[in-house]
């Protein structure tokens, strides 16, 4: 498993140079190499094949002339070349060596799990069992995710699973164990980038995407999940928007108080759906209070009332659309106690509701990532006293969110990733 950043030209030596070298250690195997688009695949077999042709002599072995098309080609000493897509069919090969080189092209398909799951299917169903007994594999890979096909590959190992030879290789060296004995801060190819530009990256990136792909670490000790500046605009909130489509709210509610209970959290939002739009979901306000079961019916006009506002204040071209409620516990004495009065109000789906606060999360990720949405200069600056403590609890709750830790504030972060799920993943509530 060859871990490095992007650029850092390990598609190179693992997928070009190295089966050519492979075959002239082992004249009468086959191999299959994969990358994630067909097109890709079929690249790197051209030029492996052409490295061959040029450098027969040297390598001890030449092409078959009867077979020798850029995604398929033989050797003249029995070897045999495959590429395919990720995903594309096996079926009919068998490698003694298999290859994968990048099985997802980008962060957003990174952060789609349907996606992981598509590549872990293909590799599990498909691509591991084509192995020979005896057989090996080489994946080359950025890692973009935590739950990548590199990290669920790990996470088996650590069961007990197959075994794995990891060679990482971070931009920047961060262990006095690096591999090349470099010390910690220097560059990986400091002739291509030095570490003053990977520390500017870094800047523009955040702790979290440049953890990702240039560091291998997807999730980098203390950091947060989502990256404030990507909501942002130059480091800086934006203004309300002129003429959105509607305004929306999104409700997550709880019966107790006390410091141990949640709070009943409320965000306000715009969103277009027009094509061409640079900012398709802005947050336009938020609150949140501890509120007794029995008077959140009294709390519930003023969802309204305030939407009310927001819908002239933005001068929404089809004014509000309602609220958003989670249809649990309290969430359903206010859905009915809504349904009653005719205001607009319907449930979130439970699809998005029964996965837990870490799934709903990666759900929403790549929208966040994408720069589809932003916050308000109001929902940024707004400060509010909750369970004793002032702040901006908005902020205080998604932008320090961390995947995997317990007992954290996030009822403002339900109410978030709940909102992007609606406008941007579909108005069922579900990414």
């Amino acid at each position: 498993m060859v871990l490095m950043p992007p650029g850092s030209a390990k598609s190179v030596y693992c997928s070009q140079l190295f089966p050519a070298w492979w075959f002239s250690q082992h004249p009468h195997t086959a191999v299959v190499a994969a990358s994630h688009t067909q097109e890709l695949a079929d690249k790197f077999g051209r030029r492996v094949r052409n490295l061959v042709a040029e450098h027969s002599l040297l390598l001890g072995y030449g092409l078959d002339p009867t077979n020798k098309a850029a995604g398929r080609w033989e050797t003249d000493r029995g070897g045999e070349y495959f590429a395919i897509g990720v995903g594309g069919a096996v079926a009919g090969r068998r490698a003694d060596l298999g290859i994968i080189d990048d099985p997802v092209k980008s962060r957003e398909a990174a952060e789609s799990e349907v996606e992981r799951g598509r590549v872990w299917d293909w590799y599990r169903d498909d691509f591991y069992t084509r192995l020979k007994p005896g057989g090996r594999i080489v994946l080359i890979m950025t890692r973009w995710h935590e739950d990548d096909l590199g990290g669920r590959l790990l996470a088996e190992m650590d069961k007990g699973g197959d075994q794995w030879r990891v060679l990482k290789l971070p931009a920047l060296a961060d262990s006095k164990d690096d591999p090349l004995n470099r010390k910690v801060g220097e560059a990986l190819w400091p002739e291509w980038e030095d570490a003053e530009a990977l520390a500017r990256k870094r800047v523009a990136l955040g702790e979290r995407g440049f953890g990702a792909l240039f560091q291998q670490d997807p999730r980098p000790a203390g950091t947060s999940f989502f990256d404030v500046e990507r909501c942002l605009v130059d480091g800086q909130p934006v203004d309300y928007p002129n003429r959105p489509d509607f305004v929306f709210a999104v409700v997550d509610t709880a019966t107790k108080t006390g410091a141990k209970h949640d709070g009943t959290a409320v965000s306000f939002w715009a969103g277009t759906e027009r094509e061409g739009v640079q900012y398709p979901l802005v947050c336009l306000d938020w609150d949140i209070a501890q509120i007794e079961g029995a008077l959140l019916e009294e709390w519930l006009p003023s969802v309204f009332t305030r939407l009310e506002e927001l819908a002239v204040t933005t001068k929404a071209r089809m004014g509000s659309a309602g609220a958003w409620i989670e249809d649990k516990a309290s969430g359903m004495v206010l859905l009915q106690h809504a349904i009653r009065r005719e205001w607009p109000a319907r449930p979130i789906d439970s699809k998005m509701t029964a996965v837990g606060k870490d799934e709903r999360a990666i759900s929403v990720m790549g929208h966040v990532s994408a720069g589809q949405v932003k916050l308000s200069r109001y929902a940024y600056d707004k400060v509010t006293i909750y369970k004793g403590r002032s702040g901006n609890h908005l902020l205080m709750q998604v932008f320090r969110f961390q995947l995997g830790v317990k007992d954290q504030q996030d009822d403002l972060l339900d109410s978030f990733c709940y909102a992007i799920a609606i406008l941007l993943g579909n108005r069922e509530g579900f990414a």
